[in-house]
Order: structure tokens, then C-alpha cells, then sequence
């Protein structure tokens, strides 16, 4: 009857996720976290046992990394950057698009994907309109560069983040692992954009320059702001690398970071607690008890065992996880898949399997959220965009059809990637 009462949970909580558009995900999420605390259909779901149930530490790095960007963002640091970044491409259309998506890749590495959409989203709008073109290409380049972009560290994105906390991953080895595959998926995918848009670059670089007039130090709306922003972030970023040597967790790292901005601004909680993203904090509490539930009902072994012959071949385990990954998250969507499958991950490293499996999902996961708009936050929110500001409508089949191969060439990289690692 437990099993039952969590799988029936299980389901109509994720139909919500996936499915519904009327209804706010994070509130009914969180509403079947706190059912399964009320009905207890497994030991454990108790609050003197919520530091097990909940990932303090996956809340804790979002939560200081959500102050000091929005601190960050409020300096206009972000649009300084960018206008820069097209300042230094002297107008020329590749390179300008090269700079922008270089400058989204580094972007989502160390901020939350859909804050990354959320800031670039208007630059790209603004080339489009310059050049007078369909900004559709444009944008999903850019959802699918700021997902790869977010691969490579474990604050990169919220799939990452979960992994990271699941799997007790070292920071500095995660990135050194992923740097290069995040490289090689970063080039394939600028190089069939290019191969697949033929554009007159002479007339789009004489439109451009009609952009020279911008000024990148008005996009800075407080400057002291942006100094205190961009050390503590980098002081924030030195202290995730070296971690394990400091033996400070991650969430304390980000969090202390955070207070100190903080102060440094005098800003308070009242005020910052009006740009935090609550939504996601609760929604993620919602889904790691679910996943508590899931896991303690066997479900986690269950899957597990599916992938117990292939145990003694790890290269091949390595190759389905990521394979496996790469199909099921876009479906599942990053967070909720995630939460479900690294437990997995966990118990087959635990029993045997190398710890590269780790990297595995990572890839496949990572690259596979590109495949549909239901693949993560990010992506509903960069079509909604498109929806809101030119009344384009990208739709579910459309979004597959032009994101097959930019999700297959990485993951044909990342399959021979594998052998390297």
C-alpha cells in the first residue's frame, strides 16, 4: 500500500511538472512534498530527518548564488558585457554571434541557466531587429549554447547542482572533465548553425554598425555596485575550486559569499527577498522528498538492476547511462529526472561501477535537455520569449526537429569523449 500511495503521488505530481500550464509547478510540487509528510507511507519522512530528506546544501548554493547575481545584475554588469562583447567584434556578424554565444557559455558555467536566457534575451532581440531577421534561429542557438555552457561546472546548472550534492563531486575535477566536451559540443553546434544559415555577412556588417553608437559604460547603472559584485563572485568562484582543500562545503562557500555582498551593499533580506526565485527553492524541497519516498520504496534498486549486466563492462554501462540520460531527461525535464536518477547513479558507483558514470550522465543529460522545450526551465522560458515579444510560436515538434542534431553531434563527441575520461 506505501509503494502505492508514493508511485500514485509520484505520478500525478510529475503529470503537473510536465504537463500543466495553468497551474504554478513549484506550489503543487511542494503541496505532494508536504502530503507525503502527512501520510508517512515510508519510514524517515519525519522532521527531525529533513537535513536527509532535503538537500540543504543544493538550496544553500542556490540561494547564495541567486543574491549575488541579482546584486550583480542590478549593477548592470551583464549588459556591459555584452554591449562589449559587440564593441570588440568591430560589427562583423560571425564574429559578433561567436563573441555572444562565447559570452553565454561562460555566462551559464557559473549562473543559473534561465538567469543567463533571462539577460542575454534582450541583446539577441536587439541583433535580430538590427539585422531584420526571423530572431528564432538566434534564440534557440542561444538556449542550446547556454545548456552546454552549463555542463561544464557543478553550479553550471540546477541538473549539475543536484548531481554535485547527490554524488559528493569535487569542483575543480567536475570542470576539468567537462571543460573538454563542453569545448568540442560549443564548436560543433556554432559550426552547423553555420553550415545551415547562409547569410549575406556584407549586408548583415553594414547593419551592424549602425550599433556603434552604443555605449558600454552606460549599460552600468552603479559602478561601486559592480566592483563588489564581480570580487566577491570571483572570491566565491576561487573557493568552490579549491574546497576539498579548504574543507568548506559548496552552499557555505556561496552563502557566505552572498552575506558578505550583502553587506559590503547594505542591502537586507527584505528587500532582497523581492528578486530571489522562491518558486524553484520550494519546488526542488518538493521534488527531493518525492525522491526520499521513491528511493526508500525501492524504486532507486529497481532501476539500478536494470543495468546490473552491464557492471562488468564499464565502458558500455557508461555509454547507456549517457545514452539512457540523453532521452529520458528531455522528457522527464532536468531537476525532476535528475532527482530521480542519480540515486541510481550512486548505488551503481557504490557497488562497483566507476566513478566516471558520473561524468556519463552528466554529458547525456546536460546535452539532451536541448532536445525538447519541456527539457528544462530555460527552454520554455526562451520560447515564451520569442511568443511574447514577436508572436512567433515555436512548437513541441518544431523545437525536436531543429534541435536533433545539435543534441546527436555532441553526443556522438561525448560517446568517444567516454573512452578518454
Amino acid at each position: 500500500m506505501s509503494a502505492f500511495i508514493v508511485l500514485l503521488i509520484t505520478i500525478v505530481a510529475y503529470y503537473f511538472i510536465i504537463f500543466a500550464k495553468n497551474v504554478k509547478k513549484s506550489i503543487i510540487t511542494f503541496l505532494f512534498g508536504i502530503l507525503l509528510f502527512i501520510l508517512k507511507p515510508v519510514d524517515g519522512l519525519e522532521f527531525e530527518n529533513i537535513g536527509r530528506i532535503v538537500s540543504f546544501e543544493t538550496l544553500g548554493i542556490l540561494l547564495g548564488m541567486m543574491i549575488i547575481v541579482e546584486i550583480l545584475k542590478e549593477s548592470g554588469f551583464f549588459t556591459f558585457a555584452a554591449v562589449n562583447a559587440i564593441k570588440l567584434s568591430r560589427y562583423k556578424f560571425w564574429v559578433v554571434l561567436t563573441l555572444l554565444m562565447l559570452l553565454v557559455a561562460l555566462f551559464s558555467a557559473f549562473l543559473d541557466n534561465l538567469i543567463t536566457i533571462m539577460l542575454i534575451a534582450p541583446i539577441i532581440f536587439l541583433v535580430a531587429d538590427t539585422l531584420e531577421i526571423n530572431p528564432v534561429p538566434l534564440m534557440l542557438l542561444t538556449i542550446t549554447i547556454d545548456n552546454i555552457g552549463g555542463m561544464s561546472t557543478l553550479i553550471g546548472s540546477p541538473l549539475n547542482i543536484v548531481l554535485g550534492s547527490i554524488g559528493e563531486l569535487h569542483f575543480t575535477k567536475f570542470l576539468i572533465t567537462m571543460l573538454p566536451i563542453t569545448t568540442l559540443s560549443f564548436i560543433s553546434v556554432l559550426i552547423m548553425f553555420k553550415f545551415n544559415n547562409k547569410v549575406d555577412t556584407k549586408t548583415f556588417n553594414e547593419k551592424l554598425k549602425t550599433l556603434s553608437n552604443m555605449d558600454p559604460e552606460k549599460a552600468i547603472e552603479n559602478k561601486s555596485l559592480m566592483y563588489k559584485g564581480v570580487t566577491i563572485f570571483i572570491v566565491v568562484l576561487m573557493g568552490f575550486m579549491f574546497h576539498s582543500i579548504i574543507k568548506i562545503d559548496l552552499a557555505l562557500i556561496a552563502l557566505s559569499g552572498a552575506l558578505i555582498l550583502m553587506l559590503l551593499t547594505q542591502k537586507d533580506f527584505e528587500s532582497m527577498s523581492k528578486d530571489l526565485d522562491w518558486d524553484t527553492m520550494f519546488f526542488y524541497a518538493g521534488l527531493f522528498t518525492i525522491a526520499f519516498s521513491l528511493e526508500e520504496i525501492g524504486v532507486t534498486k529497481m532501476i539500478a538492476n536494470i543495468f546490473n549486466p552491464l557492471m562488468g563492462s564499464p565502458i558500455i554501462l557508461m555509454i547507456v547511462i549517457m545514452w539512457s540520460s540523453a532521452i529520458v531527461i528531455p522528457f522527464l525535464s532536468a531537476v525532476p529526472g535528475t532527482l530521480i536518477l542519480a540515486p541510481v547513479i550512486k548505488l551503481l558507483v557504490l557497488n562497483g561501477a566507476p566513478y566516471e558514470l558520473w561524468y556519463a550522465y552528466a554529458i547525456g543529460a546536460n546535452l539532451g535537455t536541448n532536445l525538447t522545450p519541456l527539457g528544462a526551465v530555460q527552454n520554455i522560458v526562451g520560447v515564451s520569449l520569442l511568443e511574447k515579444n514577436y508572436s512567433k510560436t515555436v512548437t513541441f515538434n518544431e523545437y525536436m526537429k531543429k534541435s536533433f542534431f545539435p543534441v546527436l553531434i555532441p553526443m556522438i563527441l561525448g560517446t568517444i569523449y567516454l573512452f578518454f575520461i
